[in-house]
């Protein structure tokens, strides 16, 4: 069975993006952190920054999803959306 998404809910999508980047920015601090700590001098990022890093993401994360929500809602109606194809729940 064929479905058109023909529009997406910007701030429903950007919320679970943001929390899905800030997850990621978790992830990704640890590691930032460690190159901070064994770089010459301290050189790099301090870290406030690296601290700051995954609500950084968050942010981004968030506004740059809604924005493409936007986006794709305004050309879902000239060009009629993505096409998916959903299985029947029951087994075969």
């Amino acid at each position: 069975m064929t479905h058109r998404l023909t529009r997406v809910d910007p701030l429903q999508a950007a919320k679970i993006a943001g929390a899905l980047y800030f997850l990621v920015g978790l992830l990704v601090t640890p590691i930032i952190y460690y190159t901070y700590v064994i770089s010459p001098e301290g050189l790099g990022f301090g870290p406030g920054f690296v601290l700051g890093l995954p609500f950084l993401y968050a942010g981004l994360g968030f506004a740059f999803t809604a924005l493409a929500c936007v986006c794709y809602n305004m050309l879902a109606r000239t060009l009629g959306g993505i096409e998916i194809d959903l299985a029947d729940g029951s087994p075969s």
